[in-house]
């Protein structure tokens, strides 16, 4: 079960995409029914990977890989998002934790 809120990342981009919930999820179609490729990927805030690729009645259905980001590796994540975003002082960005990680997320996608 993913533990909202997750990122979903894009093979060989930076971009990272904020999903806050699992509603947020079910009610956007170009999240639930994209064509993700095998190296895409979902992020929760456990720092839990979930593969994209496996879809039951047209939905993906996010599948636990039993994979793990650390906090340093979401960071990293986060701060190419950011300067792909045109952030400035991104290597000045810091979270204590994966969760508060993902809301930066969902500010630099708000800027």
């Amino acid at each position: 079960m993913v533990n909202w809120p997750g990122v979903i990342k894009f093979s060989g981009d930076a971009e990272l995409i904020y999903v806050a919930d699992q509603a947020a999820w079910e009610q956007n179609p170009e999240l639930y029914s994209a064509d993700y490729s095998e190296a895409d990927y979902l992020v929760d805030s456990a720092g839990d990977v979930y593969c994209l690729t496996i879809k039951t009645d047209k939905r993906v259905k996010p599948e636990c890989s039993g994979e793990a980001r650390t906090l340093v590796e979401v960071l990293g994540l986060v701060k190419a998002h950011a300067a792909q975003s045109g952030s400035c002082c991104v290597s000045k960005l810091y979270a204590p934790s994966i969760r508060e990680a993902m809301e930066i997320v969902a500010s630099v996608n708000q800027a």
